[in-house]
């Protein structure tokens, strides 16, 4: 079956983010580190925040104008850590104008189903991906407030909705609340200018699904029930993202935009 992606000329986006300040964590690798190079190259300033500094910098490194990839390592579970990183890129930038929350583990080997399933891995999974993004939304709104508006784009997973990760309640659950958070902050915040929307991606080839894509027959197997059959990319996530964080996007609020070949679709 032919490739279906579509790829743009990097023309049609020169400066769409010009002048823009982000935050984008989780961006050492996967579907964040798309997101902040593809920001960058689009014009903005970009705080790359996640808890590696040399993975950062490594990133930073390798943006199309370095001068404007600010690396924040920072544990956007821990309040006073992820506080301190936003208020750092505010003052780096000026004040903040997106967010993209996008940081979360996934702990495959670890999970089991509810019956089994040990409180201490669930506990780090809901510290890590729910209360993450809370403490990022949380702290980045009070920036979005102060500059009179912006835009918040959080990063979910079909997984939250579709009841299809067996054996992983805690990462179920986990984007599950996401969705729900996501939807209440839009309806909150929108009266103040804050667009809040959500990218639900399916299954994408990033080092979180290594695992996966390690056993050709188990990737076939789930390639196999798509309707479009192959795994995401990366960076068709990361225009997903910036498509909703862009004013080309003002009328969506409170919008999951699924980017997953079709699965939730059948």
């Amino acid at each position: 079956m032919a490739d279906a992606s579509i790829a743009h000329p990097d023309s049609v986006f020169r400066g769409r983010f010009d002048g823009k300040r982000v935050v984008v964590t989780g961006a050492s690798m996967g579907i964040g580190e798309a997101t902040a190079l593809r920001f960058v190259r689009e014009g903005a300033k970009v705080a790359m925040i996640s808890r590696t500094r040399s993975k950062l910098e490594a990133v930073a490194a390798r943006a199309e104008r370095p001068e404007n990839a600010l690396a924040l390592p920072a544990d956007c579970a821990d309040e006073a850590s992820i506080s301190a990183a936003i208020d750092q890129a505010a003052q780096a930038f000026g004040g903040l104008d997106i967010i993209v929350s996008n940081a979360a583990i996934e702990l495959l080997s670890e999970e089991r189903r509810v019956d089994q399933a040990d409180l201490g891995v669930w506990r780090k999974i809901i510290e890590n991906n729910l209360d993450g993004q809370f403490l990022t939304c949380k702290h980045g709104l009070r920036h979005l407030l102060a500059a009179g508006g912006g835009s918040v784009v959080c990063l979910g997973s079909n997984v939250g909705y579709l009841g299809m990760a067996h054996g992983e309640p805690a990462y179920s659950a986990s984007k599950g609340g996401i969705f729900a958070m996501m939807r209440l902050m839009a309806s909150e915040y929108i009266r103040e200018g804050i667009r809040v929307n959500m990218v639900v991606p399916g299954l994408i080839d990033t080092p979180m699904n290594a695992p996966l894509q390690d056993d050709p027959e188990e990737m076939a197997y789930w390639t196999s029930m798509l309707p479009l059959p192959r795994a995401g990319t990366a960076e068709e996530c990361a225009a997903a993202i910036l498509w909703l964080a862009s004013d080309e996007a003002s009328y969506c609020v409170g919008t999951a935009l699924v980017v997953d070949g079709g699965q939730s679709a059948i």
